[in-house]
């Protein structure tokens, strides 16, 4: 066990630095630090909510929030199996982000859609913007 924690002890550093930052950010309210900046959901809008509605087994109103939440747990075991299967965990790998590039530009164009958004005068760069102009 121990071997495991130095083995992969930058990743779990980065991952709890991750969390630390996601937990402080939504402390003060920013949800999305992409979409706070740039006012411009990301391809992953909706992921976090998703999952929260797996972990109440609602899988109707997950599917809502992303489509494509399933494919991520696929998406962490390539990304493990890619010194293993190099091969096979790129082709992988760009098929699954292929598939988020097309879901997203569907989603960014569909009107009914509320959870990805594009509202850049809405975004920290715009308020600074204006505000030294």
């Amino acid at each position: 066990m121990n071997t495991f924690f130095k083995k992969y002890s930058v990743l779990i550093s980065a991952i709890i630095a991750v969390l630390g930052v996601y937990i402080i950010m939504n402390a003060v309210g920013i949800t999305c630090p992409i979409k706070y900046i740039t006012g411009i959901s990301c391809a992953g809008c909706g992921m976090t909510r998703a999952w929260l509605c797996v972990l109440r087994f609602d899988f109707a109103t997950a599917l809502s929030y992303h489509p494509l939440f399933l494919l991520v747990p696929p998406a962490v075991v390539f990304l493990f199996l890619r010194k293993r299967h190099p091969r096979v965990s790129k082709i992988a790998l760009i098929i699954i982000a292929v598939i988020f590039i097309i879901v997203y530009i569907i989603r960014m164009l569909d009107d009914g859609c509320n959870i990805v958004v594009f509202e850049p005068k809405n975004s920290l760069i715009y308020r600074i913007i204006h505000r030294v102009i």
